[in-house]
């Protein structure tokens, strides 16, 4: 009887694994940042200072973005995660992460005159930047410190960069997401990039886009749109191989 009840155990486990201990990630920095790239198009001074005017345009509004991509996230992404996701006001109200300021001074509202700072996020949330080095002081390993009841943190975040189109003198836009999760070890578990480009395009006279924000608007809606439906396809196959990592 001993053995045979061993055996169902053993069933029910490979069958659905997740009796055993479930992992848990936290979310620990989403954002949409209001800043749109122009490595593709080239840039001058002129340039530069046309994406921050328009960056802080009341006009070019991409809250409805970031509420559409933030929803897909809790509603059909973090279904297909092989882990759990510690409960939001875990991570918002936690006063460590309320005082946390960025490496690069990203969160800090005061500052919402530099280029880092066009970020928008999620109430509580902060708009975290992966630091590229090693080390203690980078904003993931910090986040790994602050939130050692999990097995794992997670940025999420999308972008906008200006594309070349076919058509001389014309740019379209490329919405991106970037979702990394790191391990308790710092190790980065997996490493999510989607594109998703604008069917319809901008001209460009002297080097630079059209910048009103009715006419570029809609193309960081149109791309944002597809590549958030795409996405979902994507991250189950990615986190579900990499899970082990954890």
């Amino acid at each position: 009887m001993k053995n045979f009840s061993l055996l169902i155990f053993s069933l029910i486990v490979f069958v659905n694994p997740t009796i055993l201990a479930q992992k848990k990630v936290a979310v620990t920095s989403f954002w949409v940042s209001k800043h749109i790239g122009f490595d593709e198009i080239g840039g001058n001074a002129a340039l530069v200072a046309a994406i921050a005017s328009l960056s802080d345009d009341p006009n070019f509004n991409l809250q409805p973005v970031l509420d559409n991509f933030y929803k897909a996230f809790k509603d059909d992404y973090s279904k297909n995660f092989p882990f759990e996701l510690l409960p939001e006001e875990d991570v918002v109200n936690r006063q460590e992460y309320k005082d946390y300021e960025g490496r690069f001074n990203e969160s800090k509202d005061s500052e919402r005159h530099k280029l880092f700072q066009r970020y928008l996020t999620p109430e509580g949330y902060k708009p975290l930047v992966e630091s590229l080095f090693k080390g203690e002081k980078s904003n993931q390993m910090q986040m790994l410190k602050m939130f050692s009841n999990a097995d794992g943190v997670m940025f999420v975040s999308m972008g906008y960069d200006f594309i070349k189109k076919p058509v001389p003198f014309t740019a379209g836009v490329r919405a991106f997401v970037r979702i990394k999760l790191w391990n308790k070890e710092g190790k980065k578990v997996f490493s999510i990039n989607e594109y998703g480009t604008s069917k319809k395009s901008v001209g460009i006279v002297g080097g630079i886009p059209l910048m009103k924000p009715d006419k570029l608007l809609p193309l960081c809606e149109s791309a944002s749109e597809k590549l958030v439906e795409d996405l979902s396809k994507k991250i189950g196959k990615v986190s579900k191989k990499a899970a082990k990592k954890l």
